[in-house]
């Protein structure tokens, strides 16, 4: 089924060239950022808008968690739950409803605009609201992330953002504490400390890694740029989204920096979540986390 143009967003800055196109009814999605004509964000492919698949789109949420689940199964008190596997021929659960579900846009301006995700229950047996507010600015995009238990009982909660960038000539640095190295299942089990393959507090060439990992970061923003393009960027989180996964697939044009708020499979942890980052809300409670990618020429 195609995407026609009357369900895109397009937003453009009070001041300057900058245009955000949203995506809502794919999974709440971003199609296209870019400032004075050039993509920030690696931009949706026809085929992805076609075919509403948003990991051909310039990013998606992540909600009510992030990463994966694994074998989809958790306990929560004395209650199993087994979700669908929606990656299939995975055989965890990944990233939640949010991003596989159509949003409805509850506010537009000129340069900013609402969108909401309500899920009612069923396989995840709370229902809750998933909401995103985009802010664009003449050099920025400002975003905030919230997810509300309207449940009847105490809810494991998570959430992030998944943004694409394109590849071509990128260096990256974040201020990365410790890495949650997958298993051959693709699951992490505990933090372990960082080495050299993997330590981004020094600036990289983005073709040279080959990661796929969750990281417990620190303060600070983390640094992007593409020397050749002129251009560099910060992308700058919130404390509750104290992790970062970065994927760069060494086939692939583009390479991720996805803020969340927990690690892969948390809600399986015995760690503390201090560690895990999970938070559990009760009914009626929201969470909240906020990142802004700032650009600038060099």
């Amino acid at each position: 089924m195609t995407t026609g143009p009357g369900e895109l967003i397009a937003l453009r800055s009070r001041v300057g060239n900058a245009e955000l196109i949203l995506a809502p009814a794919i999974g709440g999605s971003v199609a296209t950022y870019r400032i004075g004509g050039e993509d920030v964000l690696r931009p949706a492919s026809i085929e992805a808008l076609e075919e509403r698949d948003p990991r051909g789109l310039a990013a998606f949420p992540l909600f009510p968690f992030s990463g994966r689940i694994e074998n989809g199964c958790f306990q929560m008190g004395d209650r199993e739950i087994s979700l669908e596997l929606n990656f299939l021929p995975e055989p965890h659960a990944i990233h939640g409803h949010a991003w596989q579900s159509p949003w409805r846009v509850s506010a537009q301006g000129s340069d900013s605009a609402t969108l909401d995700f309500d899920y009612g229950g069923g396989d995840w047996p709370w229902a809750y609201r998933a909401r995103q507010v985009f802010v664009l600015g003449a050099d920025d995009l400002s975003l905030t992330l919230s997810l509300s238990n309207r449940g009847q009982t105490e809810m494991p909660g998570g959430l992030g953002w998944h943004p694409y960038f394109p590849k071509a000539g990128a260096v990256l640095s974040a201020n990365v504490q410790t890495l949650w190295r997958s298993e051959e299942n693709g699951i992490p089990v505990e933090p372990s400390p960082l080495d050299p393959a993997c330590d981004l507090r020094e600036t990289r060439s983005v073709a040279a890694l080959d990661l796929d990992n969750a990281f417990k970061v620190g303060g600070g923003p983390s640094q992007l740029a593409w020397p050749e393009r002129r251009l560099k960027a910060t992308l700058d989180a919130s404390d509750t989204l104290g992790h970062l996964v970065v994927f760069t697939p060494v086939a692939q044009d583009y390479f991720c920096v996805e803020p969340v708020s927990h690690a892969p499979n948390a809600i399986n942890s015995p760690l503390p979540p201090e560690t895990t980052g999970l938070r559990v809300l009760n009914p009626g409670e929201t969470m909240s986390a906020s990142l802004k990618i700032a650009w600038t020429r060099s």
